[in-house]
């Protein structure tokens, strides 16, 4: 019989999230079970009081009714179920009380005005026992339900025609009842509500408590397990160490006689050690001559090749293209543009010869379209002579942040390669490509040329003077010098290929960190520093500077400038100090007219709030002279409005050559 009876109290307990809902469940069956019981045996004694009517028959359809909470719970109604059973007594009691009087009018009296209303107030306790406090929604919906029932419970006789009628208890003071219920159930509820508190509170604690107890049992387990592994293991090492220790006691004889046998090498090596490093320091010092000799010859080659190309120029130069024969014009053209090519190209060799090597690890942007463009220009006869097509695709990443003369240099090799070693039985196709990833950039050149045997020459593609192609003039240099400048850049190139169909290269150049503050001068009076994403140069002055330190920092600016044309140069004025006059004259007639010769296009100026006269008539003969070059003038209080304006120019340049190139290619 108890299996039974707690198998029906647990009904629906596999439903529930957490203990707390658990409860609730058990406890809507218990109280379910005991309404009835309790409407059974109120059947019984109301028979035996006044025989069988309506009222008698209501009693145990009462009871049956709070059962359904048992079936409700079974199939995971279990909320439904505890809002059925906590508001099933008081909406059918006070249902029950007005329909008994309205049939039964004349065996009302003023005990059945009240009976009804304690069974409401009785069963405004069940939702406070169902549910948790943290289930605010259904406690407070029920509880408000059974006050409202309580509360209107003689409005409600006196709507349906079946009000109080006064008898031996006053209708004053029958209505006084009220007040009194009303206070009792808000005694009752502040009593209920403050043990609900304190038992969830400590059932809550009870709850970490075991959480606790049961991680730190969990703990002294693992310890113990680790404990006892400790132990097997400690009179295992004492059973190996007493094994050792007598090893150890025959090696250290052992070791003894080497170590005699020992000095005597050692004593033979130290002799052998004073030669050698005699040999090394000739062998460094022959190093350090031929490495010298190799950095001048390079020095003379570049220089020694700009005067012919200097006076190659000059040469056609004097040339009236007029007097030249009509079928000639295209070669003069092409020889003009050539000379010019390898102008610049000598030019980037004796920047990088002559100008320091901090400068060279300044990245720039780079538009991968103009690289081509140019690369395309050099290599235009070779192009149109052999028809080859080129498929590009820049869309992934237009622009990359690098050392722009070794980009320039390892796409020539490559693109010029591809077309020395083209395939005879197809037309040349070349096709670049490039992508941004999250840390690198990405370059490809693939072509459909002649293609190297890889399973043969797979070592030896990158190395300097091999060649794989013999029927082809060449020097074995191009390749590389490619791997020398991608490595140099912190990259790595790989090649993919498959004899007389393709030759892929790809290489993956690192990002550059910090491109918008590269440093070019670092001093106590002044700081330039290199934005690649404007490109743009900036000096911010922490004066008073002297004239050496004047001259200095813009000698630094110009020798960056030269190298990188740079259209826009940024001086904060705001901590200058005071500068002479002779410098002043200096500034505007040997760095000024030098700048504008390699590129400058835009001088910004960030002036102080208050300027003194001298400060003015300094900026004044900057913005006079600056006139003379095409220099544009602007001054702005703080870096913050000069950003703005620059980057809304620099919007404005890459409108303007997005649609130079769409023209250029149509």
């Amino acid at each position: 019989m108890t299996k039974f009876f707690h198998s029906i109290i647990h009904c629906g307990t596999i439903y529930s999230k957490s203990s707390a809902e658990k409860r609730g469940i058990i406890l809507s069956n218990a109280i379910g079970l005991v309404l009835l019981a309790i409407s059974l045996f109120l059947f019984s004694m109301y028979y035996l009081w006044y025989g069988w009517n309506l009222i008698t028959f209501a009693i145990p359809a009462a009871g049956m009714l709070c059962l359904l909470v048992i079936p409700l719970n079974l199939k995971g109604f279990n909320d439904s179920a505890r809002i059925w059973i906590s508001l099933i007594i008081p909406i059918f009691g006070t249902f029950l009380s007005v329909y008994a009087k309205t049939i039964y009018p004349e065996f009302q009296q003023a005990l059945d005005y009240f009976t009804f209303r304690f069974i409401i107030l009785s069963s405004c306790v069940i939702p406070w026992v169902l549910f948790s406090l943290n289930e605010k929604k259904f406690l407070v919906t029920c509880s408000l339900i059974g006050l409202l029932l309580l509360m209107a419970y003689d409005p409600l006789h006196n709507a349906f025609g079946v009000p109080y009628h006064q008898g031996n208890l006053k209708a004053t003071n029958y209505y006084f009842a009220n007040v009194v219920i009303f206070v009792v159930y808000w005694a009752l509820m502040a009593h209920i509500i403050f043990l609900k508190r304190l038992s969830e509170n400590t059932e809550g604690k009870n709850i970490e408590l075991i959480k606790q107890l049961n991680t730190a049992n969990e703990t002294l387990l693992l310890k113990n397990a680790e404990i006892q592994l400790k132990n097997a293991e400690i009179l295992e090492q004492s059973h190996v160490l007493q094994t050792n220790q007598d090893r150890l006691w025959d090696a250290n004889q052992i070791i003894e006689g080497q170590r005699r046998l020992l000095l005597q090498k050692n004593q033979s090596l130290q002799s052998e050690l004073i030669e050698a490093n005699k040999v090394l320091t000739e062998t460094n010092t022959e190093l350090i001559k031929h490495n010298n000799e190799l950095r001048q010859f390079s020095f003379s080659v570049s220089h020694n090749l700009r005067g012919p190309v200097a006076s190659l120029l000059g040469l056609l130069a004097l040339i009236d293209p007029k007097s030249i024969v009509a079928e000639n014009v295209e070669i003069f053209k092409h020889i003009q543009s050539s000379t010019e090519q390898l102008d610049y190209i000598i030019k980037d060799l004796i920047k990088i010869i002559d100008i320091r090597q901090d400068i060279f690890q300044i990245r720039q942007k780079i538009s991968l379209y103009d690289e081509f463009k140019s690369i395309h220009d050099i290599l235009e006869h070779e192009i149109y002579s052999h028809h080859v097509a080129f498929r590009n695709d820049f869309s992934k990443c237009e622009v990359i942040y690098s050392v722009k003369p070794m980009i320039h240099s390892i796409l020539y090799n490559l693109i010029s390669n591809s077309i020395k070693y083209r395939s005879l039985d197809q037309p040349p196709v070349i096709e670049i490509s490039s992508e941004e990833l999250a840390d690198q950039f990405v370059l490809t050149v693939k072509d459909n040329g002649l293609g190297i045997d890889l399973n043969t020459h797979r070592d030896n593609v990158f190395k300097l003077y091999h060649r794989f192609h013999r029927h082809v003039e060449g020097r074995g240099l191009g390749l590389y010098l490619v791997k020398l400048q991608c490595e140099a850049l912190g990259g790595t190139v790989f090649v993919e290929s498959e004899l007389n169909k393709f030759t892929k290269f790809t290489l993956h150049l690192p990002k550059p960190d910090n491109l918008q503050m590269q440093l070019l001068l670092d001093e106590p009076y002044a700081k330039i520093v290199f934005d690649a994403t404007m490109n743009s140069t900036g000096v911010t002055w922490r004066g008073p500077v002297s004239s050496e330190q004047y001259r200095q920092v813009f000698s630094k600016a110009l020798e960056f400038l030269t190298a990188y044309n740079t259209p826009t140069w940024i001086s904060d004025l705001t901590d200058q100090g005071h500068v002479a006059k002779e410098d002043q004259l200096w500034m505007l007639t040997t760095i000024l007219p030098e700048a504008a010769k390699n590129g400058l296009k835009r001088i910004v100026l960030i002036q102080p709030l208050e300027r003194d006269l001298e400060v003015q008539e300094y900026l004044e003969s900057i913005e006079l002279n600056i006139n003379k070059f095409g220099i544009r003038y602007k001054s702005f209080r703080t870096v913050q409005e000069t950003v703005e304006w620059l980057r809304k120019e620099n919007q404005g340049t890459t409108l303007y050559q997005n649609h130079d190139r769409s023209v250029d290619r149509v």
